[in-house]
């Protein structure tokens, strides 16, 4: 404490000087009219300035709350998706009876860890066993098809990303042609781009072909986009079209997605075990 007081007082004559300068600016500004609006308005310039950088800085701090909000809308939104209930069907005596009842719901999660550099990539979301998650359960974002649930721990789960040479492959319906036919999959390659593989070259596939899920798969609801096709190549040897899928999903950019929880899977897997248990 003592060498503060003993530092102040050998620099007393500076802090005097500092002191009589700012007294002496106060009297101009206060006394010239010139002076006096140059100061405030630069003064206001700067408080402006001041509070746009606060504004900024508060706004990027709450991002994660605006992103939990935002996924949780989208969520609550996608839960009332037709494609989300199946219909059942009662005759009572003369009166059709038709039932909307829900097939799949979701759970949101954060993506904590992503590579799309391998040839086959994973990523690691912060949702387990605790929550429900299971093997095999699907996984997608808001812009598409993201992949397939592999590993599950109490509070962590390992996704199988579709950018996968040989892990995971998806049937797709081709909406312009309402039919299920053919594959994507990754050739390990361009992260951006998939490739559509099994069609028949006397096939009406165009570019420009959205191509979604399709009704069929136990793993995704009907009709989550999985890419566009960018470009189709045809050899007179082979009687497949060559087609490229630019992917709906960026996956270097992806942070948040769904799990999807299929509410009769159980039901239909103990059916089909049973069937294949009679027909051997």
């Amino acid at each position: 404490m003592n060498s503060i007081f003993k530092y102040i007082q050998r620099k007393l004559h500076v802090l005097l000087f500092l002191l009589l300068e700012l007294f002496c600016i106060i009297i101009i500004v206060r006394n010239n009219v010139y002076q006096s609006a140059y100061y405030f308005n630069n003064t206001k310039k700067i408080s402006a300035k001041i509070n746009e950088v606060n504004n900024h800085l508060f706004d990027y701090v709450a991002l994660y709350q605006k992103n939990e909000a935002l996924t949780n809308e989208n969520l609550m939104l996608r839960q009332h998706l037709k494609s989300n209930y199946v219909i059942e069907s009662k005759k009572i005596f003369e009166i059709n009876d038709t039932v909307y009842k829900q097939r799949y719901k979701y759970l949101p999660a954060q993506i904590i860890a992503n590579s799309t550099n391998r040839a086959n990539n994973y990523i690691t979301i912060n949702r387990g066993k605790a929550s429900g998650i299971e093997q095999g359960m699907g996984v997608f974002c808001p812009e598409g098809v993201v992949g397939i649930v592999e590993r599950v721990s109490e509070n962590y789960s390992i996704v199988v990303s579709l950018l996968s040479t040989n892990k995971f492959k998806i049937v797709p319906k081709i909406k312009e042609l309402s039919y299920t036919k053919g594959s994507v999959e990754w050739d390990g390659k361009d992260p951006l781009f998939l490739a559509l593989k099994g069609i028949n070259k006397y096939e009406a596939l165009k570019v420009g072909n959205h191509l979604v899920t399709s009704p069929y798969t136990k793993i995704f609801p009907e009709n989550i986009p999985i890419g566009l096709v960018s470009e189709i190549k045809q050899s007179s040897s082979d009687p497949f079209f060559k087609a490229t899928i630019k992917s709906s999903v960026n996956f270097g950019k992806i942070q948040n997605v769904y799990i999807v929880i299929d509410l009769f899977k159980s039901e239909i897997e103990q059916l089909e075990k049973q069937t294949i248990i009679s027909n051997p």
